[in-house]
C-alpha cells in the first residue's frame, strides 16, 4: 500500500513538472522545473529571464496583535482583495502552497520560511512558482517574496516590509506587478484596521517619519 501511495505521488509530482515545462515553452522561453514539493527554484534565473527586485517599506499606526489578526494566516488573504484561495496543506506551514488568480497569472506561493512570535517580527516568505499570462506574453517565477512585521514607536506601530525577488521574460512589467500587489496590500491592510494614517513616532527614535512607496523598487541584484 505505502508503495502504491508513493508511485501516485511520483505520478503527481512527474505531471506537475510535465505542466510547468509546458507554460515555460508556451512562453517562447527556455524550460525548467521547481525541484521540489517544498517549492525550491533554480538558484539563478533560467535563460531567457531576467533578475528584479521589489522592495516597499510601509509603517501603520497599529499594534503589532492588531496587525497579526488581519495577516496572520496564509490561508486568508482577503486583506489581498484576493477571496479564492486554494491550499494544499496546514495553514502557516513549511512546504504548504496556496493558489489564486492575480493580475492574468495562476500564481502558486510555496511557504519556505514562516515565524510568528508573540512579541514580533512577524516574518513569512514563499517562492512564487512558474506563472505566464498568454495575454501579455509574461512569464515569471520569484526566489522570495516576503512580508516582514515590525513593532516600533514602543508598540504603537508596525513598519511592514513587502520585498519580491524574481525572475521574469520582461522584469520592467512584472517589477509594475509586484510593486502594485505590495502597495496595494499595505493599502488595504491599513483599510481593514480602520484607515488611520500613520505620521511618525513622538518620539525621536523607533521610525522614520513617513512611508516609502517607491524609492526602493528596483531591477536586479
Amino acid at each position: 500500500m505505502s508503495f502504491i501511495k508513493s508511485f501516485s505521488a511520483m505520478i503527481v509530482l512527474i505531471l506537475a513538472s510535465s505542466s510547468i515545462l509546458t507554460t515555460a515553452q508556451q512562453a517562447g522561453r527556455s524550460a525548467f522545473t521547481v525541484f521540489n514539493s517544498t517549492g525550491r527554484l533554480p538558484p539563478t534565473c533560467s535563460q531567457g529571464y531576467s533578475a528584479g527586485r521589489d522592495e516597499v517599506l510601509y509603517t501603520v499606526p497599529y499594534t503589532y496583535p492588531q496587525v497579526l489578526s488581519i495577516i496572520g494566516s496564509f490561508a486568508n488573504i482577503t486583506w489581498n482583495g484576493i477571496t479564492a484561495t486554494t491550499l494544499n496543506g496546514t495553514d502557516n506551514t513549511v512546504g504548504t502552497a496556496r493558489t489564486f488568480d492575480y493580475f492574468g497569472l495562476r500564481l502558486i506561493e510555496t511557504i519556505k520560511t514562516y515565524e510568528k512570535p508573540v512579541q514580533g517580527p512577524y516574518f513569512e516568505d514563499h517562492t512564487i512558482a512558474p506563472s505566464y499570462n498568454p495575454a501579455t506574453n509574461l512569464s515569471l517565477y520569484a526566489f522570495t517574496h516576503a512580508l516582514t512585521a515590525t513593532p516600533v514607536c514602543d508598540g504603537a506601530a508596525v513598519a511592514l516590509n513587502f520585498t519580491a525577488v524574481f525572475c521574469s521574460t520582461d522584469v520592467g512589467a512584472a517589477g509594475d506587478i509586484f510593486h502594485s500587489i505590495h502597495l496595494m496590500h499595505a493599502m488595504t491592510l491599513q483599510e481593514f484596521l480602520g484607515n488611520e494614517t500613520w505620521t511618525g513616532c513622538q518620539y525621536s527614535y523607533g521610525c522614520h517619519g513617513q512611508n516609502h512607496h517607491g524609492d526602493q523598487w528596483g531591477y536586479g541584484w
